[in-house]
């Protein structure tokens, strides 16, 4: 896979951002603290980079200190035809959010209601339509998904051009690996082009026993997949990164560990 990189970017004028889905069906994995983290990481690069929030609970707004129960439109507004792109944009520390709360819950029996008609002809495609709106202006999209296997899930899956799946090194945690790995293939067989960028460990706690030998059991594991990597940075369990989520102020200099992943994730994306 070329690199892609800002000279690239400058010297094509059709320039179209990667879209990345951080995605597991597993929850508690730090699909959010990953999203927020390779996004103010990214700007901190010189990368024009964007978050849509595909998550009910919100959890992009708080770690940009936004209220979320404040927002007057969001992505399920867009999803359901009632907003466009530009009309939830909001800023936060460089990076350009398209955010949600517990509104886009409604959009699953809204969706079904309507199956196949005017209104969602192709639903599986809201968000990517939604995304061909704005992705010219930038260089990555992240998506924050929701540990489920909906059409919330697929829409986002459905809009990337590539995956990242982090992973707890425990053992339900790894289990969720292979039902995302075997999501994403059901619909790369179907003619999707989504690329699996490769596995993350998030949260390792490097002295315990159980962290140290699940980890390594991963890394034999996909070593026989060429297909699939496990990256080589690791995301250590640590308090500051709660903090700086629980206040609302991402600090990429704080978190030093995934500044090394997002130049990893640059090297093949």
């Amino acid at each position: 896979m070329a690199r892609h990189t800002k000279a690239s970017n400058k010297s094509n004028n059709a320039k179209s951002a990667r879209i990345i889905s951080v995605t597991s069906q597993k929850g508690g994995v730090g699909k959010t603290a990953t999203v927020t983290n390779m996004a103010v990481g990214l700007v901190s690069l010189g990368y024009k980079t964007a978050i849509v929030d595909m998550d009910a609970q919100g959890h992009i707004a708080l770690s940009f200190g936004i209220e979320k129960s404040n927002l007057k439109k969001t992505i399920y507004d867009v999803l359901t035809g009632e907003a466009k792109m530009r009309d939830i944009q909001e800023n936060a520390f460089g990076v350009d959010l398209y955010l949600s709360n517990t509104s886009l819950s409604e959009l699953v029996p809204k969706v079904m209601v309507n199956l196949n008609t005017k209104h969602f002809p192709a639903s599986k495609y809201l968000l990517k339509n939604a995304i061909s709106q704005i992705k010219a202006h930038y260089d990555y999209i992240l998506i924050d998904t929701s540990p489920s296997n909906d059409i919330i899930t697929m829409n986002s899956l459905l809009a990337s051009t590539d995956i990242i799946i982090p992973v707890l090194p425990e053992g339900l945690s790894i289990d969720g690996i292979f039902e995302t790995i075997g999501l994403i293939k059901s619909i790369q067989e179907q003619g999707a082009k989504v690329n699996i960028l490769g596995v993350l460990p998030t949260m390792v706690q490097d002295h315990t026993n159980l962290h140290h030998v699940m980890l390594q059991d991963l890394r034999k594991r996909f070593a026989e997949s060429p297909d699939i990597k496990v990256f080589d940075t690791v995301i250590k369990r640590a308090i500051r990164h709660g903090l700086a989520q629980t206040h609302g102020k991402p600090d990429i200099n704080k978190a030093p560990e995934y500044l090394s992943f997002v130049k990893e994730v640059l090297d093949i994306a």
